[in-house]
């Protein structure tokens, strides 16, 4: 049986001064699909969820919406009231709960609202909403439930929307970024949540590893129209450059046709008689197609690095406290020529004040830091370049001067911009008038400039689309000299960093060779052989509004679903690697998509994980409903 569609937009058709966002586009999401939303900075993803979300409109389109469809929306940019506490922001977010409960008391037993109010509250789980609004506080670390808003800071206001967001259960989630700010423990628990949550939805995010873990389909919004692909990010890169190679193919035999019918126009007198009228015409139609547009790639420059020794920076039994709290203690670590470091750990751990150290801008408690001569820093913070919203574009990075220098190379700051995909007209616009994505883009531009041999990134990947991560990233894997980076971005660690800094939830830091995956698979063997016996489930609580009656099943409802759906995916997955595997053992694959046998490869093998995964959790379901 077909889901249920919960959202469709036809025709839809939006611009925006002289940028079109949506053009005659299509997009639909239906029940428990997980759609990730990808794109251009600034093409209009934000703009698509706002309108789904009912708090803006498009200038022309059908909007079908389903009947009592609820939906939660996390946006990039929000206020909360700041004159409220903590717990009562997040507690907003399940005010549906309350009203259903509200209804359970006080509605008579055998009415048709009575009912439905039970089945609701049994679906969601709902008869304790303070012990689903604790769970959600503990996972996002809102170990301050009586703080007000007003005194949070933005990475904390952040993680108070999210858990009032999914607080809600909705029919529909709608999520901008919500991986921004969070540390790799919080998105694991997010990537679970997500995974087993029995809504729908719609999230616009630039972290690729959250992505594949979480979405059923992506969906690219390219220049008006919306593509949709099934599967992982690799389906999606292999499915993009599929469908532009076929758009390209049909350009080159529209343009043959023309060129063809234009020299026939040219020679043959009889084009003009009244019977050659209607192959005229279809010259004019075929003429007046657009050709598919394509967005230029940024010619991402690091300068080369100047000469650097093979001992680069070298702390010796450092450590480091910050109002009476222990960051760092007795740290030995070097950095040589060529290391790529990520820097990984829980927000307010001490990454920011290690990089700090490192440069010089804080002193340890104890211990030495050697920095040899040569090292020329280059180092962005958290808050990334300011740029002043009254100056152009030219102005931000000139700063007076009409060259900038890229290692051995010398380029006018009009060809540095125009490298970062700024036309003429962009240069002199005022950095205030400028959209989100060019924004990115200036602020980019800016921070390579500054060249150095000692690369220093604090959270790069925070609001970059993914096509300009993909160009940052070769970028830094082809940089000579020394990189030192603080990211939770999984996907980012394991294609650029050769090792791994890692601050622990048990107040350790451990040097690790390797890429985040190596990290992440030394850890668990560490936590297997100090924790062998897993610890006891914790007793469920018994909330005190359930009917005291009502027998007790050995799978919830949304159980029952999810053992269900587990099921058919199980019986997919085989199919799925069946497919593959017989693909790659076709001798004819090799001789004409050799090229893929990568991409395939890797598929195979998320599918396998997945195969797995599905089997432990249908395993477990089964076990408890026997």
């Amino acid at each position: 049986m077909a889901e249920r569609v919960l959202w469709t937009g036809d025709k839809l058709n939006l611009q925006i001064g002289t940028q079109t966002l949506f053009r005659d586009a299509f997009f639909s999401i239906a029940e428990n699909e997980r759609v990730a939303l990808v794109g251009r900075n600034g093409c209009g993803k934000s703009t698509l969820m706002k309108v789904i979300a009912g708090q803006d409109t498009v200038s022309d389109g059908k909007i079908t919406i389903a009947k009592n469809l609820r939906i939660a929306y996390m946006p990039q940019e929000f206020t909360l009231p700041g004159g409220i506490l903590v717990r009562q922001a997040v507690r907003d977010g399940a005010k549906w709960f309350d009203e259903l409960a509200e209804s359970y008391r006080t509605l008579p037993a055998n009415s048709p609202e009575h009912v439905r109010a039970e089945n609701l509250l049994d679906l969601h789980d709902a008869w304790d909403v303070g012990h689903k609004i604790d769970v959600l506080m503990e996972k996002l670390h809102l170990d301050f439930p009586d703080k007000y808003c007003s005194e949070l800071s933005g990475g904390e206001l952040r993680r108070v929307m999210l858990a009032r967001t999914l607080a809600a259960e909705p029919d529909l989630l709608l999520l901008d970024e919500p991986t921004n700010h969070l540390d790799v423990e919080m998105i694991a628990w997010i990537e679970k949540f997500l995974s087993e949550y029995t809504g729908a939805c719609l999230l616009v995010t630039h972290d690729r590893f959250f992505l594949d873990r979480v979405a059923t389909r992506i969906v690219e919004l390219d220049h008006g129209s919306f593509y949709s692909y099934d599967g992982s990010y690799a389906d999606f890169l292999a499915g993009k450059e599929e469908r532009e190679y076929n758009e390209d193919v049909l350009e080159q035999k529209r343009k043959s046709f023309l060129r063809l019918e234009v020299e026939w126009v040219r020679r043959s007198p009889k084009a003009r008689l009244r019977r050659n009228l209607g192959r005229i015409k279809r010259y004019e139609e075929i003429a007046a197609i657009k050709a598919p547009q394509r967005t230029a790639e940024i010619e991402l420059v690091i300068p080369k690095a100047s000469h650097l020794g093979n001992r680069v920076v070298e702390l010796k039994n450092v450590s480091l406290s910050i109002g009476g709290k222990k960051l760092i203690d007795g740290l030995d670590y070097e950095f040589a020529k060529g290391m790529k470091v990520g820097i990984i750990g829980a927000n307010g751990i001490g990454k920011t004040s290690l990089l700090k150290m490192i440069t010089g801008s804080l002193r340890p408690d104890s211990g030495e830091i050697f920095r040899a001569e040569t090292v020329e820093f280059n180092y962005v913070d958290q808050n990334r370049v300011a740029l002043h919203d009254e100056n152009t574009v030219l102005d931000e990075i000139a700063e007076g001067h009409s060259y900038i220098n890229l290692g051995d190379e010398r380029v006018t700051v009009w060809g540095y911009l125009r490298r970062f995909l700024f036309e003429d007209d962009r240069i002199n616009t005022k950095v205030k008038r400028l959209s989100g994505g060019e924004r990115a883009r200036l602020t980019l531009a800016k921070i390579l400039r500054g060249g150095g041999n000692f690369l220093i990134l604090d959270e790069p990947t925070n609001d970059l689309d993914l096509s300009t991560l993909r160009i940052l990233e070769e970028a830094l894997i082809h940089y000579d000299g020394c990189l030192a980076v603080v990211s939770h971005d999984r996907y980012f660690l394991n294609r650029v960093c050769t090792h791994i800094l890692a601050f622990e939830p048990e107040g350790t830091l451990t040097a690790n060779v390797g890429d985040y995956d190596t990290y992440y698979a030394k850890r668990q063997e560490r936590l297997a052989a100090l924790r062998p016996a897993p610890p006891a489930a914790p007793q469920e609580k018994i909330p005190l509004s359930k009917p005291k009656n009502k027998p007790k099943k050995g799978l919830t409802f949304k159980e029952e679903r999810e053992l269900e759906a587990l099921t058919s995916r199980i019986t997919e997955l085989e199919t799925e690697i069946g497919q593959a595997e017989a693909q790659l053992s076709d001798p004819e694959f090799y001789r004409t998509r050799a090229a893929e046998a990568g991409i395939v490869q890797d598929r195979i093998g998320e599918l396998k994980k997945e195969y797995e995964q599905a089997l432990v959790r249908w395993e477990e379901l089964e076990t408890k409903r026997e």
